[in-house]
């Protein structure tokens, strides 16, 4: 058997070796820059999600976290048999709390103090002195007037809340806007 090579299985075979020779130095140095500016923006999306995402977790996160601290002041107050407004920062009553989950409700002094940037929770004996406190209830207040009472009158029926929050990371603030009928007043009167 003869292993000579002919002309064309030669040419055959160079063909073939160029078209496997592989990428070229202007080739490479043509496609780096593309792929490095491919990557540096797929890299800068991510980021920009990445950041997006924390300042809506933290917005979120505030948000429930105020409106739970409104929910609970609200809650507290609607049972209140009396008030006495102090300012638009402090709301003091005496008010039916439960002490725990699942025991009866006992009648408590309550004050709220949004003077300090945070709305603190104090508690003490129905007509006596507040021993426990301050809790905060809500943090980051940003505004100064809390509670203004309705009808503007000495005796108010309705209290009207509004509370400004900053959050962190964030540039605009979370207001909260509520209120509650102090319905258990006319009840005492």
């Amino acid at each position: 058997m003869d292993v000579r090579a002919t002309p064309q299985d030669t040419e055959r075979r160079f063909r073939r070796l160029r078209c496997e020779r592989g990428v070229g130095l202007i080739e490479l140095l043509t496609v780096l820059p593309m792929v490095a500016v491919v990557l540096l923006g797929i890299y800068a999306l991510y980021n920009v999600g990445v950041k997006s995402q924390q300042e809506t977790h933290n917005r979120v996160t505030s948000l429930l976290n105020e409106q739970s601290g409104l929910e609970r002041i609200s809650r507290e107050m609607r049972q209140a048999t009396s008030v006495t407004p102090v300012s638009s920062q402090i709301l003091d009553a005496v008010t039916w709390v439960r002490p725990s989950a699942g025991t009866a409700s006992v009648q408590r002094r309550v004050r709220y103090d949004c003077t300090s940037g945070t709305c603190n929770r104090w508690e003490g004996p129905s007509g006596g002195a507040l021993d426990t406190g301050p809790v905060p209830v809500i943090t980051n207040v940003l505004n100064a007037d809390v509670f203004s009472l309705e009808p503007n009158s000495v005796d108010p029926t309705y209290v009207v809340t509004r509370v400004e929050v900053k959050v962190t990371g964030a540039s605009n603030p979370i207001t909260l806007d509520g209120g509650f009928a102090l319905r258990n007043l006319a009840a005492d009167s």
